[in-house]
């Protein structure tokens, strides 16, 4: 494959001429099978390009990139999913 210096994703959109030429790289590539179509290749650029694009969105923002930490307790992530499920004190005050 050619190297290309076309980027997938350029200010937040899409690089259709990029994709596209990726999409005829991968079909030069892989010519040797018989089933690999260009809708085939085409399939695969778009979904490099969507890769590409969460990237990009996970860069920009913030929240993407904070995830929740794991909490040892079960019963406790349990209670963070689904509030519903919080027990209440039990006792006979």
């Amino acid at each position: 494959m050619k190297a290309r210096d076309y980027k997938l994703v350029v200010d937040g959109k899409y690089n259709r001429r990029a994709i596209m030429q990726r999409a005829w790289a991968y079909m030069k590539q892989n010519k040797s099978f018989k089933w690999y179509s260009f809708a085939n290749a085409l399939k695969d650029a778009w979904t490099d390009a969507s890769l590409k694009m969460d990237e990009y969105k996970a860069q920009i923002s913030p929240v993407y990139t904070d995830y929740p930490k794991p909490v040892n307790n079960l019963r406790q992530a349990l209670i963070d999913l689904n509030p519903t499920l919080r027990c209440y004190d039990s006792s006979w005050r």
